[in-house]
C-alpha cells in the first residue's frame, strides 16, 4: 500500500538502511561467496557524505544501545529503509530477489517496538538502479540477466492496474502449468543436519516404531512376513527420501501457497499435502492389506476410509508445515530452527500408523490432541505478524542519495 505524498528526509531523520552484503569464505582452497543480510544506521544529515559521519552497522542486539539510542531518540523522524534481497526467495518461480528477508520484518519490529511511529520504507525492485554496478553482487552473467528480467517483470506488473481478487475460491492453474519450474528453483543441498535426522530420526526412533507394528501385526498372524517386510521397506524408502531432501520439499510447499485461495486465505500447500498423502497413503494399504478395522484398499469403502482419515489428519495437523513456514516468513525463528522444526513436526507422520494398522479410535485421540497447537500457531503467526504499511520514495534525489549510500554499505564488505 502506497501514500499518494513520498516521505521527505529533514536534518533531524534518522536513517536504517537494509541491505545485502557479501561474506566470502575459503574452503577447500576454494573462495566461495553467500550472503547476509546487514543494518546501516546514520543520520540523514550525512546521507551525502556516503559512508562518513554518523554511519555504522547495527543489528537487533545493540540497535538501542547507549550510542545507537542517542542518535534514534533524537531524531524527529526514524526511517526504516528496505532495499531488495537475495538472501531469502519467495513465490512462484524461484526469483533472484525478494522484497522482503524474515530478518527484514523481525528487525523492523524491534524498531517500532520502541519507535512506533517509525517509518518503513520499501524500494521496489524496478526502481532499484545501482545492483549492475557492484562488484560481486552478481555471481555470473546469468544471474545479471535474471535480475534484469525480474526488474522488467517488476516493472510492468507495476505500471497495470492491481487485479481484484473475485470470487470466494480461486485456484491458479499456472501453478500446475509452472510445477516443473517451482520445484527445479527449491532444489537444494542435503547437508550434515539432514544425515543426522536420517540417522537418528529415519534409521533410529522411526524404524523401531514401524517394526514395532509390524512384528505385533506378524505375531498376531494378521500380516503375511513378505508383507510386513514390503511395507517397512517402503515406509522407510519414503521417510529417507523426505528427510534427507526436507530442505527442497519445504521451500517447494511455501511456494505452493497461493495455488488455492478462499476469500482471504491462501491454502494451496494444504490442499497440495492433502493429495499428496492420500496417494502415498493408498500405495502404503495396498502393500499392507486389511488390518483391524480396515477394509481392503481397493474397495470404496477402504479408499474412503483413506480420504476420511487423511482429511482428519490434515485437519489436526497439516497447518503444522505451513505454520513453520510462516514463523520464518515473518521472521520468528532462523533458517536453521526451521529445519530442526520441519523434521521434528514429521513426527506426527507416525501418528498415520495407528489409522494404517487398524486402530481407529487411538488415532483420533492422537490428531485431536495435537489441534490446538497446530491451528493456533498457524493462526497466531498469520494474524499478529502483518507486514507495516510500506511508503516509497517519490523524489529521485533522494533515491540517489539512498543508492549511493546503499552501494557504499555494500562495498565496505564486499
Amino acid at each position: 500500500m502506497h501514500k499518494s505524498s513520498g516521505p521527505q528526509f529533514d536534518q533531524k531523520s534518522a536513517v536504517i538502511l537494509a541491505v545485502d552484503t557479501a561474506v566470502k569464505k575459503e574452503e577447500a582452497g576454494k573462495t566461495e561467496t553467500h550472503f547476509e543480510r546487514a543494518y546501516y544506521l546514520c543520520q540523514s544529515a550525512d546521507l551525502d557524505h556516503q559512508g562518513n559521519g554518523t554511519l555504522r552497522k547495527v543489528c537487533p542486539s545493540d540497535i538501542f544501545s547507549e550510542e545507537n539510542h542517542k542518535v534514534l531518540s533524537g531524531a524527529d523522524t526514524v526511517f526504516v529503509v528496505v532495499y531488495p534481497t537475495r538472501t531469502y526467495s519467495e513465490g512462484m518461480g524461484g526469483n533472484l530477489l525478494s522484497e522482503l528477508s524474515p530478518e527484514d520484518r523481525s528487525f523492523i519490529r524491534t524498531v517500532r517496538s520502541r519507535f512506533h511511529d517509525a517509518v518503513c520504507c520499501k524500494v521496489p525492485l524496478h526502481e532499484t538502479a545501482f545492483f549492475e554496478s557492484l562488484k560481486d553482487y552478481f555471481l555470473d552473467d546469468h544471474e545479471k540477466k535474471q535480475y534484469q528480467k525480474e526488474k522488467h517483470a517488476k516493472a510492468e506488473a507495476h505500471d497495470k492496474p492491481t487485479a481484484k481478487k473475485r470470487g470466494l475460491i480461486a485456484f491458479d492453474l499456472d501453478f500446475f502449468r509452472n510445477m516443473k519450474t517451482i520445484f527445479k528453483s527449491c532444489m537444494t543441498k542435503p547437508n550434515q543436519q539432514d544425515f543426522r535426522y536420517l540417522y537418528y530420526k529415519t534409521f533410529g526412533l522411526n524404524l523401531a516404531v514401524r517394526l514395532g507394528f509390524m512384528i505385533t501385526s506378524v505375531q498376531k498372524g494378521e500380516l503375511p512376513v513378505m508383507r510386513a517386510v514390503l511395507s517397512t521397506s517402503w515406509y522407510q524408502l519414503q521417510d529417507a527420501i523426505f528427510t534427507v531432501f526436507g530442505q527442497t520439499y519445504m521451500k517447494f510447499l511455501g511456494k505452493m501457497t497461493g495455488l488455492l485461495r478462499v476469500y482471504k486465505a491462501y491454502f494451496g500447500d494444504l490442499f497440495f499435502v492433502y493429495f499428496q498423502l492420500c496417494g502415498f497413503e493408498f500405495l502404503n494399504r495396498l502393500v499392507l492389506g486389511p488390518l483391524g478395522e480396515n477394509p481392503l484398499v481397493y474397495t470404496w469403502s477402504g479408499i474412503g476410509l483413506i480420504f476420511a482419515n487423511i482429511m482428519q489428519g490434515m485437519l489436526s495437523g497439516g497447518p503444522l508445515i505451513p505454520a513453520i513456514n510462516q514463523m520464518r516468513k515473518v521472521g520468528a525463528i532462523s533458517h536453521n530452527t526451521m529445519m530442526h522444526l520441519y523434521q521434528l513436526s514429521s513426527l506426527t507422520m507416525q501418528f498415520g500408523l495407528f489409522a494404517s494398522f487398524g486402530y481407529q479410535r487411538f488415532y483420533t485421540i492422537l490428531t485431536t490432541s495435537v489441534l490446538v497447537v497446530a491451528w493456533g500457531s498457524y493462526a497466531v503467526f498469520t494474524t499478529f505478524f502483518r507486514d507495516p504499511e510500506f511508503v516509497r520514495f517519490e523524489d529521485k534525489r533522494t533515491m540517489a542519495r539512498l543508492d549511493g549510500l546503499a552501494a557504499c554499505c555494500f562495498s565496505r564488505t564486499a
